[in-house]
């Protein structure tokens, strides 16, 4: 049986890559913060029952050692993997006005704990096995008011191309997938404070409209197949035009 690993598992899209690949006949693991979310979800979606959830946080070293060392004990091995987790950002602002301790944990979720959860994945992986990282539009273009997330955001950019260079002489492949705005549960709490983001925002987007989960799960389950075969350290943007607006 092939087995996968998709951190940020419990919604949005870590939780649609979760279900795809569990449709797809895969064992899948997958962890978040809050056990809470991922019962709510696998009451809405029973198939999720067969899924080996853990309750981890990314920014803990100790849980995360745990996470690779219960994987490895119970499987010894991974096929694919989706780092995808990422918690809501805490350093937006103007960069004077953001205290250094939010720079520091944006900077670590968004970039330290992605490299982290990299190398141990390589460490369960042989040649076919194949792995992509949840980047974002911001990874390659200027963001404002975010410039601690775009610059973890490019930093792996560089980290998804060098070691997809380093990876590909024992087989294994590493890419990409940068979305645009694309309309997940986080949006649809800033829906909350704002009733017309949703327009507004479209408004900005050369296709007029948010990506849906689904079109971004495709990218990455394009990417993680044989399909994709001969794409290297690619980054796959999937954002209905706004990078190029």
């Amino acid at each position: 049986m092939k087995i996968a690993l998709v951190t940020g598992g419990s919604k949005g899209i870590g939780l649609y890559s979760v279900l795809r690949f569990v449709k797809q006949g895969y064992k899948v693991i997958t962890c978040s913060r809050s056990k809470n979310i991922w019962l709510e979800a696998t009451q809405k979606y029973p198939e999720l029952k067969s899924v080996d959830y853990q309750a981890v946080d990314i920014a803990d070293e100790q849980q995360l050692d745990g996470l690779f060392t219960h994987i490895e004990a119970q499987y010894g091995k991974l096929d694919i993997a989706v780092n995808n987790a990422s918690p809501t950002l805490s350093s937006r602002g103007y960069l004077p006005q953001v205290d250094v301790s939010f720079l520091k944990e944006t900077l670590h979720v968004d970039f330290l704990c992605q490299a982290l959860c990299l190398r141990s994945e390589l460490k369960l992986m042989e040649a076919g096995a194949s792995i992509v990282n949840v980047s974002s539009i911001n990874g390659i273009r200027p963001t404002p008011n975010a410039s601690m997330f775009s610059a973890a955001k490019h930093a792996l950019e560089g980290l998804t191309q060098s070691v997809a260079l380093e990876s590909i002489q024992s087989g294994i492949r590493i890419n990409a997938v940068a979305p645009g705005v694309t309309w997940t549960p986080r949006w649809e709490e800033k829906q909350l404070e704002n009733s017309t983001i949703r327009a507004d925002v479209s408004d900005l987007v050369p296709l007029n409209r948010f990506g849906e989960i689904d079109e971004i799960v495709n990218a990455i389950e394009f990417l993680l197949s044989d399909k994709a075969s001969y794409i290297v350290g690619h980054t796959l943007v999937v954002d209905g035009g706004l990078s190029l607006a």
